[in-house]
């Protein structure tokens, strides 16, 4: 049998064969499914199948165009003239996923399965490097036309080898059948790539796998059981029979005895196996903690075998966390934490995942280093983790075609997914939602939808069940859903005790009066601006005002990580749950506070926003029982705009956005002229909100369709209408799967970003070899070596810049190997002016630890 290699070894020759490396792959496969058994259940499927499928991903390797890429194997093969007489270098196909591909859709039709189902196995399992590369037609997914050379040529009949390594493979996992049960409707197919992917990863770790191993070595699956073992996939062992008290209860206060509230009982004896639920309740009654109950139910009985919690926002990710680290703490039998999942997750996490080594030296380029090295220490290898906390969009990833897109589906099969806030995200992350919810769904998934303020359209969308009854007369808090997918009955839960919220539109001047009032009584305001400029300048005039007369703080996005994480840290400590003196401050911030962020603040002001937002903040407001407050009632100002109401209503669209500001580049101006509409009539009659009674009528209102309108307000509606419908068909494009490729990358794919940037990394110093950063640390720069620490240093340090702000974008060579996309380089002086190449003129940049990266633009 000739010994054709998958992997070479450190000094260049063949290594492991492909028959062995085939094997091994499909062992893991079959170790990484037999933690998980529900799922293979789920799909009907066996494990023979699943270690037989997996196992062909690399039947393309056995093909001239690959072999020859290790010149010691042509020469001890007899095959360096052949090899150069017959141009194998330039005349074969040098892919061997196209080999697979092809080969593995032939030996699927003639061990029996459909033409249909081999044309789609064989594309899957040919994508295992990330890619799906050849798109179906009409007649279905036609494989690409191999060059290939004959017996005479070589002495080698390409054909027969991989048929009869197909075979051999086949026997050794004793697979009768191959994926007979599986076609392109089928959820398993890309659960399947996804498995693939993973087990060649490890299959790949030359820890666990040496390339010079051959098949005279320890048992595939022995070795396969060890790699997972101490890659850390197992499985997991419950404390069983905890109560509502025992997950929740503060161990500081063991004297408070939680108890359930409806909404979190009827939660629970809902939510009870895989479907799609909604949970509608206000603000503060505790949807995490329903949620949680409810995921712990699940696992206990065997329905879900892991939990991913999906927030809005990076911050919001890393506060519940924190929290979902305190509950696996009492529910795991063995001591565990959650994987925290976003894009900038490995700054904040301590422990770093093992790696694997690439050990394909002939094929592996640069960009396959990093995606080896990504694999296991990011995003992609910490989805896999049982339970994590992050992003939707390390969710949504596996929905958009994006690179090994698939993997997402392998990683939250089976588990339970709460989504978070989704009432907050536009038209196009909307419709990658409803994607992934229908997705996850066919994966056996529990998905918990949570929400406050949701409309009763968007409900319809998210659960493909309308109600009978109108949106503003609907129970609330209510629990709908369906499951097999069939509509579940309504459920309604008794709600918090209403409380009136003072209300008022007031001017900047009469809102600073009034924090500062509160502030000195030892109250806390929360100030809340739709922009970052806002925020910045009402932050510098309160500090001009008061000056260190009491803690005055600012959060935004434009802080460099380091920084905004030291502000989150000490503003959610201040205004957090726990706080137990009376602290007279004022915090201003962007929608970074808006939502799933435990502030409790005793006066709110906000800027005009959309009444779902500001239903939101009025969330930070009184948020929970407290013996003592400086102000006798809850009050939310929210700031005058320019024109009046009566004003807005005959200006012409342009006049309205001019006169809306800034916000209305951030809102649609339509839904701010409603919810101005609405929260102004409230005011007019009873200068007061009830909460939570009010929430969902003040939402449907906002956003009911009404025969008569101002000319210019439904000219802002269509506009608005059209802008929906483009981002919804944009959204749609991007998850063709067949015909798109994207990065993989978050907030690019999977967030309208009408505004391009450029990441601006600030300095305080640098050099050929050496960066100093604003945060003190330093950054060795060497093009041969990727060091981790000058990563971190770089990301800690940069922040987000509008591309339209410069004329030229000059990047710094040797941060290319660690950032994507456009960059540049910000050099802060002692003055703090930043200094930045290719600026427009007429535009500065400032930066100070206070006030974040000031952008400054005079008239020319």
């Amino acid at each position: 049998m000739t010994h054709f290699w998958a992997k070479t070894t450190s000094d260049d020759k063949p290594g492991i064969s492909v028959y062995d490396h085939m094997v091994n792959v499909g062992s893991v496969a079959c170790c990484l499914a037999e933690i998980r058994p529900g799922i293979l259940e789920y799909f009907q499927i066996t494990l023979k199948e699943v270690g037989a499928l997996a196992s062909l991903h690399d039947l393309g390797k056995i093909s001239p165009g690959f072999q020859r890429k290790c010149e010691a194997w042509l020469r001890e093969s007899g095959l360096s003239k052949v090899a150069a007489n017959a141009c194998w270098d330039t005349g074969m196909e040098s892919d061997h996923c196209a080999v697979t591909h092809s080969s593995v859709q032939d030996f699927l039709i003639q061990a029996g399965s459909s033409r249909n189902q081999a044309q789609y196995l064989s594309a899957v399992l040919a994508a295992h490097h990330g890619r799906i590369r050849f798109p179906p037609t009409a007649r279905g997914i036609r494989p690409p036309q191999i060059k290939q050379i004959t017996e005479n040529d070589s002495g080698i009949e390409w054909n027969n080898e991989r048929k009869k390594t197909a075979q051999d493979v086949c026997r050794h996992f004793g697979a009768d059948r191959l994926g007979t049960g599986i076609d392109e409707q089928s959820p398993a197919l890309w659960w399947l790539a996804g498995l693939t992917s993973v087990a060649d990863w490890i299959g790949s770790d030359e820890r666990f796998f040496p390339p010079g191993q051959g098949s005279d070595h320890q048992d595939p699956s022995i070795l396969g059981r060890k790699a997972l073992e101490a890659i850390g996939f197992r499985r997991i062992q419950f404390v069983a029979g905890l109560s509502f008290h025992d997950l929740f209860h503060d161990p500081e206060k063991p004297e408070i005895k939680w108890v359930p509230n409806e909404m979190q009982e009827k939660t629970v004896t809902t939510v009870t196996g895989p479907g799609v639920y909604v949970i509608e309740a206000p603000m503060g009654m505790g949807k995490t903690e329903a949620a949680l109950w409810a995921g712990y139910r699940l696992l206990l009985s065997g329905k879900a075998n892991g939990i991913y919690f999906a927030l809005p926002t990076q911050m919001t990710s890393n506060r519940i966390h924190i929290r979902m680290n305190d509950f696996l703490r009492r529910i795991l039998a063995e001591p565990s934490t959650s994987r925290l999942i976003h894009s900038n997750s490995w700054l904040v996490q301590a422990d770093c995942p093992l790696h694997p080594v690439a050990t394909d030296r002939r094929e592996t380029a640069q960009d396959d280093a990093r995606t080896g090295r990504d694999w296991f220490a990011s995003t992609k290898r910490a989805m896999l983790a049982p339970f994590g906390v992050g992003t939707v969009d390390q969710a949504l990833l596996g929905v958009v075609a994006a690179k090994h897109f698939f993997v997402r589906h392998f990683a939250l099969a089976g588990k339970v997914v709460v989504i978070d806030e989704v009432h907050s995200y536009d038209v196009y992350t909307g419709t990658l939602i409803d994607k992934l919810i229908a997705a996850l769904e066919g994966l056996g998934c529990t998905v918990i939808v949570l929400s406050a303020t949701l409309t009763g359209k968007r409900r319809e969308q998210v659960v493909s069940c309308p109600l009978d009854v109108h949106g503003a007369t609907l129970p609330y808090p209510l629990i709908t859903g369906r499951v097999d997918g069939a509509s579940l009955k309504p459920v309604a839960a008794m709600s918090l005790k209403p409380r009136d919220v003072k209300m008022d539109f007031i001017n900047p001047v009469k809102a600073q009066e009034a924090a500062i009032s509160l502030a000195r009584k030892g109250g806390a305001a929360l100030w809340i601006y739709d922009t970052v400029d806002g925020a910045q300048k009402q932050y510098q005039q309160l500090r001009e005002l008061c000056g260190q007369e009491f803690p005055i703080g600012l959060l935004h996005s434009r802080f460099p990580f380091w920084r905004r994480e030291q502000l989150e840290t000490e503003w959610m400590e201040r205004l957090g749950k726990h706080r137990k003196t009376l602290c007279g401050c004022i915090l201003v911030s962007t929608q970074v506070a808006e939502q799933s962020v435990d502030l409790d603040a005793d006066l709110l002001i906000t800027e005009l926003a959309p009444t779902d937002m500001l239903l939101q903040r009025l969330g930070r407001l009184w948020r929970h029982e407290r013996q003592k407050r400086p102000v006798e009632c809850a009050w939310v100002y929210i700031l005058e705009e320019k024109k009046s109401l009566e004003d807005l209503r005959i200006m012409k669209p342009e006049e309205i956005k001019r006169a809306l500001g800034d916000k209305a580049n951030v809102y649609a101006p339509f839904v701010l002229l409603r919810s101005l509409e609405v929260w102004r009539e409230q005011c007019k009659r009873f200068g007061a909100v009830m909460i939570p009674p009010q929430i969902r009528e003040f939402i449907e209102l906002t956003y009911q369709e009404k025969e008569t309108e101002p000319d210019s307000w439904r000219e802002l509606c269509h506009e608005w209408a059209a802008a929906k419908l483009a981002n919804k068909s944009f959204a749609l494009r991007n998850t063709n799967i067949w015909q798109v490729a994207l990065e993989d990358e978050e907030g690019v794919q999977t967030r309208i970003n009408e505004v391009p940037t450029v990441a601006l990394v600030l300095c305080k110093g640098l050099n050929a070899r050496k960066a100093l950063f604003i945060d003190q640390s330093e950054g060795l720069l060497d093009k041969e070596v990727y060091r981790l620490a000058s990563a971190q240093a770089i990301y800690r340090n940069l922040v987000k810049i509008p591309k339209y702000f410069f004329d030229k974008i000059e990047a710094y060579a040797p941060f290319s190997d660690y950032l994507h996309g456009e960059q540049s380089i910000g050099i802060v002086t002692e003055s703090g002016a930043v200094n930045v190449k290719g600026l427009k003129k007429g535009t500065k940049f400032f930066y100070s630890d206070d006030l974040g990266l000031v952008i400054q633009k005079t008239s020319t």
